[in-house]
């Protein structure tokens, strides 16, 4: 094949590439569980100027679905948590301490209280649920349209650098074209099913522990009221005394 045919081939693979990396990166946003990438937008108010939220703390995971986050200096706490907020508003935030062995000025080991936060996703309920099923669609759905324009594009400039090009590398451009759309429509696909099933799973742990809770509720209930009869029959009415 001519190189121009090569270099646009090429050009194609790329942008596919590109498209089902922002796709990716747009789910991971639409959080489930705690997702290293979704703190990558937020940026911390320090003395008057925006950092990257790595720039002035320490994140570490507490469990699939927290961050611990440890501001550099604890006064930055108000500006991390607003700089939290306005990204994800749809965290759960909290303030909690730990206790850990530090050295004073003197060199002497020392336990130090140190505050950080707790960013914790919600629970999938039914409501959210559906608002991250209908995000999920529409990111799909648009990242289908610009792959499916690009393909388009590249085609007819395929159709015009292949005049007069050989019946064979005319079938090799086809069988490339072929296995570069299976390859990324796949990925894309794979992703779009994979998120859509980590959803469900969510959604169906916060089902499971609703039933529990409701389930202790009603046992609790029974239990007073038994509790209650228990205390009605060991206490003697008046008639009783009275014979």
């Amino acid at each position: 094949m001519r190189r121009a045919v090569i270099k646009e081939f090429e050009r194609l693979g790329e942008v596919l590439s590109n498209y089902n990396a922002v796709f990716a990166f747009r789910l991971k946003n639409l959080c489930v569980k705690a997702e290293e990438v979704s703190l990558l937008p937020v940026e911390v108010l320090v003395e008057g100027e925006l950092q990257k939220l790595e720039n002035c703390t320490t994140i570490s995971k507490k469990d699939e679905y927290s961050f611990m986050i440890f501001p550099i200096y604890d006064e930055d706490m108000p500006s991390l948590a607003q700089g939290l907020m306005r990204v994800h508003p749809e965290f759960k935030q909290k303030i909690e301490s730990m206790t850990v062995e530090g050295v004073d000025i003197n060199g002497h080991l020392e336990d130090t209280e140190v505050r950080y936060l707790l960013v914790t996703m919600p629970d999938v309920d039914d409501d959210r649920y559906d608002v991250l099923k209908d995000g999920v669609k529409l990111c799909y759905e648009e990242c289908k349209a610009q792959m499916d324009a690009a393909n388009m594009k590249a085609d007819a400039k395929f159709a015009t650098l292949t005049v007069g090009d050989s019946d064979e590398d005319l079938e090799r451009l086809k069988e490339g074209r072929e296995k570069l759309t299976e390859q990324w429509n796949g990925q894309r696909d794979k992703v779009y099913e994979d998120k859509l099933q980590e959803i469900e799973d969510a959604h169906n742990k916060w089902l499971s522990e609703k039933a529990e809770r409701e389930q202790k509720r009603e046992e609790e209930k029974a239990a007073r009221g038994e509790s209650v009869v228990s205390q009605m029959k060991m206490t003697p009415n008046d008639e009783e005394m009275t014979n």
